[in-house]
């Protein structure tokens, strides 16, 4: 132990590359933790709506929505999300938020935990995911 100051002397540049990998796996999780958004990949997400009556929220545009889409989801486009949401009947249900890459679920996610949602996941690659996976889509 008493060489370690020698050792970050002599070799600072892996240690902060280094504190700077460590920094960004341990930030990725604990903003996950912190937010409240859990990813889903195709398998645990039909899991949650087959088994515990789930939901999934696609949250594209309307147009998109209209030309593929998981079957029995519910279109609630994200640039309406605040105002739909008294739609929504159970905050305890658990919601799947889907959208083209994942990117845009992460702040519908927000948004509805802010709301008082508890069971808030998120399609891990969005509908890209589910289209690799050979699932069904329909239009």
């Amino acid at each position: 132990m008493e060489n370690a100051g020698e050792f970050v002397v002599n070799h600072w540049i892996l240690v902060t590359l280094f504190v700077v990998l460590a920094w960004m796996v341990l930030s990725d999780s604990l903003n996950r933790k912190l937010s409240g958004v859990n990813p889903v990949g195709t398998t645990q997400a039909i899991q949650l709506v087959n088994q515990q009556q789930g939901l999934f929220l696609d949250i594209r545009e309307d147009s998109e929505f209209k030309k593929e889409h998981i079957a029995d989801s519910v279109s609630m486009p994200l640039s309406s999300l605040a105002d739909n949401l008294v739609s929504l009947n159970d905050p305890e249900q658990a919601i799947i938020l889907v959208c083209a890459s994942g990117q845009r679920a992460r702040s519908a996610a927000k948004q509805l935990r802010s709301k008082g949602f508890s069971e808030i996941y998120v399609l891990t690659g969005g509908l890209n995911t589910w289209k690799e996976a050979k699932l069904p889509l329909f239009s």
